[in-house]
């Protein structure tokens, strides 16, 4: 560099004053999404996740504020199984918060397992139940968004703690990997 008799390309610029151009967005499916196993992994929700609410199912189609939720969502691209979704998140937390098992950093995978298991048990009857109040949609796209993370991890995708806007990785899953689109015919879960 000491024998240039012109200074080097960018010498003497702030890096402030140092325009990058941006490289452009990746298209077509991510790595490891496979549309049939997408396709499984829906099948699987609608099978699994109907009996962690199956109490809390029948209450919120009975509930018209609860319904109209439902359709604004489904206006906004929402499948059936998001719905189920963020519901079995919201009383999975809810159920495991009540037997004093929130989540920390540090916890050991057998802990985690414990969570887990409470979160994801079938509803039982006796389970205090959430009021259909705490169904919105705000917290509903909360627990879809913590959700993706889960999903995101099973793709093999790593997902640095709030380092991602949670609209971001749902935007990548819907671009990359069918989050958005991949549905399989199913009896509506929340029809009265």
């Amino acid at each position: 560099m000491a024998e240039l008799t012109d200074p080097a390309v960018g010498a003497g610029l702030s890096s402030g004053q140092v325009k990058r151009a941006a490289l452009p967005a990746r298209t077509g499916s991510g790595p490891g999404y496979e549309q049939e196993a997408a396709l499984e992994a829906v099948r699987n929700r609608y099978a699994v996740m109907p009996s962690i609410v199956r109490h809390t199912l029948p209450r919120l189609a009975a509930d018209p504020g609860f319904q109209r939720t439902v359709t604004q969502l489904r206006e906004q691209g929402w499948r059936d199984w998001h719905l189920l979704t963020a519901i079995a998140n919201l009383v999975g937390n809810h159920r495991a918060q009540q037997q004093r098992l929130s989540p920390t950093r540090g916890d050991s995978e057998e802990r985690r397992a414990q969570i887990l298991a409470v979160m994801q048990a079938p509803e039982n009857p006796d389970d205090p139940p959430l009021p259909t109040e705490a169904f919105t949609e705000h917290a509903l796209r909360s627990h879809l968004s913590a959700a993706a993370v889960s999903t995101a991890h099973a793709l093999g995708l790593v997902v640095r703690r709030g380092a991602l806007d949670p609209q971001t990785l749902l935007a990548v899953l819907g671009d990359r990997y069918g989050y958005w689109t991949d549905d399989i015919e199913h009896p509506d879960p929340f029809a009265s």
